[in-house]
């Protein structure tokens, strides 16, 4: 259990925000027992409870209409960081997330529909964090309650800057050093004129918002009691991040250091559990496990409701799997020719041994980068996976519905090349999320203090960090000298943070192409990727990695001046 938590009893959410995920709507803070603003900052109780209502806008179903596409930091943290990342390979019903999405073709469409909602959930965030900003300090109640209420907020805004920096603001390389123009800098309450600021601007903010939270956390005095809760370790973890897109090496590595005090690496069974429970080394997440069609319940969880109706999910890309040392439990995850050989160690399933990878990549045996396990004579070596990632997972008996199979409990039919068992749902049918979906972790943050360490010359730190990580998860491991480090940095957090939503930004960062290779019929060495989906995007590309701000903030905001952020239309 993690000790940096104090747990209590589970503070109610009733007078939380719910908003409306319609943009336009994003500055909407009525709460849903009708208390008015008034009310909600009458007393520092009442502007703790609609504190609370910034969490709920990070879990919570933001829209009715389009509900599948609307579950907060779980669905968008996907939706751009690992769909348009070049680490997953997808086949599930591209329908419910978009083809022209997983392709990149609406990337740059300032009227898509999910460019516009994801515009909207930073904005929500930041919104409701101004709101209470504006009214804390007359609140009724004692000066520590409103610096502990002070520093959420500001936690809160920086964390929707941070992300609205992340994906709608050029490149660190493309800012002219901060000058370019990035995101709407909107810092009062209410739905007002607001222009565009530079990524300096944006930065300056966040860095402010979060030393003085931290400054506040401390003195304050007080004390979270629930994960979901941001606290001081959280603002150094946050700011961490914005300092890695400001390629600031020396804040992110302090501050990374900073954020991961107390906690610890999560060891091997737990990540290999699910991620069904909080872990030793989870920082922030989700209060709780039953989150409807989340998308990492549904599409990324090995169990959920698309894996197991379609057999489609989420899978990890080949070309990635292949660069792991053979020895790395992390290899373990994920379904590919290579666990024959463990699978046939299962009574029953020792059959199994003889195929090889030749077998999986035969044509006979694959449809556009699919396993057909009925067709292809794989069911048994199929449904042995199966059994061999329940037996993998310490907490498998929590598991109401197996990986990869037909809600029932039938054998697969077909499985994806690569189709990972790292996430669960014990959900019936997987339709629930039942997982604790990490917002951070402490093993992110050592990864970040490793990759500031190395790129600010500091290499015996980043060596030691990436130890602490690899020593754990691969036997053996000593970490190399030179370039050879920064790549062992990059591939460890690609693989150890897989699904967790990390994947576009930090490509973006490392100003590294993304691609997805075709998967060909009858050869080993190729993608798994069918060939319509089969990607490359070069830095340069969709504006330099920017999702396009949404025609609507031009409707709402006349302030807006769309021609600053000189988009390649």
């Amino acid at each position: 259990m993690n000790k940096k938590l104090i747990y209590g009893g589970f503070v109610s959410l009733v007078t939380a925000t719910m908003l409306s995920s319609c943009s336009g709507d994003y500055l909407s803070t009525e709460p849903i027992t009708n208390i008015s603003e008034s009310q909600a900052s009458s007393t520092t109780q009442a502007a703790q409870m609609s504190v609370y209502g910034i969490a709920r806008i990070m879990y919570s179903q933001l829209s009715t209409s389009y509900p599948r596409a609307c579950n907060g930091e779980a669905t968008y943290t996907q939706y751009v960081n690992e769909v348009l990342g070049p680490d997953n390979s997808s086949y599930f019903n591209m329908g419910e997330c978009g083809r022209n999405w997983y392709t990149w073709v609406s990337v740059t469409d300032k009227n898509n529909t999910r460019n516009n909602a994801i515009w909207d959930y930073c904005y929500m965030i930041i919104s409701r964090a101004n709101s209470i900003l504006a009214t804390v300090g007359t609140a009724e109640g004692s000066d520590a309650e409103k610096k502990w209420i002070e520093a959420q907020c500001r936690t809160y805004r920086a964390h929707g800057y941070i992300h609205a920096l992340q994906w709608f603001a050029p490149r660190w390389q493309d800012s002219n050093n901060g000058e370019a123009y990035a995101v709407i800098l909107r810092t009062e309450p209410g739905t007002g004129e607001a222009p565009l600021g530079t990524m300096n601007q944006i930065l300056d903010l966040i860095y402010d918002d979060l030393n003085t939270a931290i400054t506040l956390y401390g003195e304050s005095g007080g004390n979270r009691t629930e994960i979901w809760q941001p606290d001081i370790e959280i603002a150094y973890g946050l700011l961490a991040r914005a300092a890695m897109i400001k390629n600031d090496w020396a804040t992110a590595k302090s501050a990374a250091h900073s954020a991961r005090q107390g906690y610890s690496v999560a060891s091997n069974a737990d990540y290999m559990s699910g991620f069904i429970f909080e872990t030793d080394d989870c920082m922030w997440s989700n209060w709780d496990n039953d989150i409807y069609w989340s998308t990492y319940g549904a599409w990324f969880s090995c169990n959920g409701s698309y894996p197991s109706n379609w057999g489609r999910g989420f899978a990890i890309n080949i070309d990635l799997y292949r660069q792991l040392d053979v020895n790395d439990i992390r290899r373990q995850c994920f379904f590919t020719p290579d666990k024959a050989a463990e699978v046939a160690k299962i009574p029953g399933y020792e059959s199994v041994a003889s195929f090889t990878e030749a077998d999986f990549w035969n044509q006979n045996n694959t449809t556009t980068g699919t396993v057909d396990c009925v067709a292809g004579g794989l069911s048994k070596l199929a449904e042995g996976f199966v059994k061999y990632a329940c037996n993998n997972n310490p907490v498998s008996n929590q598991v109401t519905s197996l990986p990869y199979t037909m809600v029932g409990g039938a054998a697969p039919t077909s499985m994806q090349l690569g189709a990972q068992v790292k996430m669960w749902s014990i959900g019936q049918g997987g339709t629930y999320c039942d997982s604790k979906y990490p917002w951070m972790r402490a093993t992110e943050m050592i990864l970040t203090e490793a990759e500031a360490a190395y790129m600010s010359g500091d290499v015996n730190t980043a060596k030691e960090c990436l130890m602490e990580i690899n020593s754990l998860r691969i036997p053996g491991y000593v970490a190399p000298d030179g370039e050879a480090l920064l790549d062992d940095i990059r591939l460890c957090r690609r693989i150890e943070l897989w699904g967790e939503g990390h994947n576009w930004a930090d490509f973006k960062r490392w100003n590294m192409a993304a691609e997805e290779r075709a998967f060909e019929a009858g050869v080993v060495t190729s993608g798994n990727t069918p060939a319509t989906y089969a990607s490359r995007h070069e830095p340069s590309a969709a504006n330099g990695w920017r999702l396009a701000i949404p025609q609507s903030e031009s409707d709402f905001n006349p302030a807006f001046d769309r021609k600053l952020l000189n988009y390649k239309e």
